[in-house]
């Protein structure tokens, strides 16, 4: 039994992470570059700066890790609502300095975490 809902910050796995994170950056990038074309800082720079601020800050608060009860719910940016994971149904649960895998409904489920995360959500799962 968790006495409290914990939540955690994760990344999903590496390749996935990347392609994302290379996404924002372009829409930076885009945005500096009509910048520096046009020498003065025009209203279709500031959508692409606002675009990249809003996608980094949506990548970042938007994927959460939920632990309660016998529960983890899994948000994402598209479903920030969450997919509902029973612990007891977890299996094969691997973990590496910033990784944590496990199989849940025959699917693979990989996240990036910081590694105290990692020992507090194995020690929560255990």
């Amino acid at each position: 039994m968790i006495p409290q809902k914990r939540s955690f910050l994760y990344q999903p796995d590496m390749l996935n992470s990347i392609i994302y994170w290379s996404w924002v950056v372009a829409l930076f990038f885009i945005g500096l570059t009509f910048w520096l074309e046009v020498t003065h800082f025009q209203w279709i720079t500031l959508m692409f700066f606002i675009a990249f601020a809003f996608f980094t800050w949506c990548g970042i608060f938007f994927r959460k890790i939920s632990i309660n009860d016998q529960n983890i719910v899994v948000s994402t940016i598209l479903n920030p609502q969450g997919s509902q994971i029973n612990i007891n149904e977890i299996s094969n649960v691997k973990s590496s300095k910033r990784k944590i895998s496990f199989v849940f409904n025959n699917k693979k489920h990989e996240y990036l975490l910081p590694s105290n995360s990692i020992i507090e959500i194995l020690s929560l799962i255990k």
